[in-house]
């Protein structure tokens, strides 16, 4: 057996990061704040959508993750009251949570099959705690960014979960009433739906969003749950590999999109990439600054687009709906590489006006 690695967090990020060790002949601990796999119990079992090229992402961790994606049936896309029915493309579904059809069971799983140990209701909220060379991937929990200064914002939503029997589906909704977005996916038999923004959510907000989805999708959702996390686009200078003596993996690396938030693709390829760190610490390098290349034009791109508070839904639909195939692909060319991983962001094209 070789060296022994710490890992701090066994979400996507520390457990491709532990099964990639594993393999290379390390022996792995994995710690954790939880009492079990899946994370926060409150906001899961969760559901959310992605870009990713399945094929692609397994050939680069090593394993294939296909299983943990599901491709929807349907995806529809509101901006304001305006709706539409488009194709999903390289878009699917990834549920996130204890049960055993989640991505983390699975990957939980290979862990233990590849050898990996875990320790769960270990609670380590500072970085000298652990062992030099250390992974770290905690996730959108704070403890950890004030440990290593990392900067970070705090995000807010209000999320809601129940079963459901509808197919795989995923919806997504924009509004100028409120910053950033309602989505909403179904998977596995499970319906979740989160209001989310980067300031706080208003009673106002959920309002204006429980009327648009009855009128617009027949929902009536009752229960919601108030919920908050950290994300790291606070500084242009957030993406980062190593801090101090340690490696970072997942969302407190920085591998987010800036514009949108989304971190299930940045998450897995930061796991490898935070293993390589160990044992090729040049490539691990290398792979970080290509998949992050192009993170900064993007942040800069959503800082402009936080100064247009009115018209912004439109402005949306005009660009990523309504206008020509050439223009929506400029549009995206920086959008979707900011996407750690993602090649090949998916355009929207009008099946049916909702």
């Amino acid at each position: 057996m070789g060296k022994k690695i710490h890992i701090l967090g066994a979400g996507l990020s520390g457990m491709v990061a532990a099964i990639d060790l594993a393999r290379e002949g390390y022996e792995v601990l994995v710690l954790d704040r939880s009492k079990e796999i899946g994370g926060e119990g409150r906001f899961h079992p969760s559901v959310h959508g992605t870009p990713i090229e399945r094929e692609r992402i397994s050939h680069y961790i090593g394993f294939d993750v296909s299983p943990m994606f599901h491709p929807p049936t349907d995806f529809r896309v509101y901006f304001g009251k305006r709706g539409y029915r488009v194709p999903a493309g390289d878009l699917f579904a990834v549920e996130r949570g204890s049960r055993p059809s989640s991505a983390d069971s699975y990957l939980y799983r290979m862990a233990r099959e590849a050898g990996v140990k875990f320790e769960f209701s270990r609670d380590v909220r500072n970085h000298r705690e652990l062992p030099p060379g250390s992974i770290i991937a905690t996730g959108l929990v704070p403890e950890m960014y004030d440990s290593l200064g990392v900067p970070y914002k705090v995000v807010y939503g209000y999320a809601s979960q129940f079963e459901s029997d509808k197919p795989t589906e995923l919806m997504t909704y924009f509004d100028d009433r409120f910053g950033d977005y309602y989505y909403h996916g179904v998977v596995n038999g499970i319906f979740f739906g989160l209001l989310f923004q980067r300031k706080p959510v208003t009673p106002k907000d959920l309002k204006v969003c429980q009327e648009t989805l009855e009128e617009k999708e027949g929902l009536k959702i009752k229960d919601w749950v108030l919920m908050s996390c950290v994300v790291p686009v606070a500084s242009i200078r957030n993406p980062r590999l190593f801090s101090g003596d340690k490696i970072l993996g997942g969302t407190i690396s920085g591998m987010m999109d800036p514009a949108l938030l989304f971190g299930i693709v940045g998450a897995i390829l930061s796991g490898k990439i935070a293993a390589m760190a160990v044992y090729d610490s040049e490539r691990a390098v290398r792979d970080f600054r290509f998949y992050t290349r192009n993170w900064r034009s993007t942040y800069i791109s959503r800082k402009v687009l936080e100064m247009i508070p009115l018209f912004r839904a439109r402005f949306l639909e005009s660009i990523l709906v309504l206008s020509s195939d050439r223009v929506k692909r400029f549009f995206l060319q920086t959008g979707k590489l900011a996407i750690p991983g993602v090649e090949n962001y998916p355009i929207l094209h009008v099946i049916e006006k909702l």
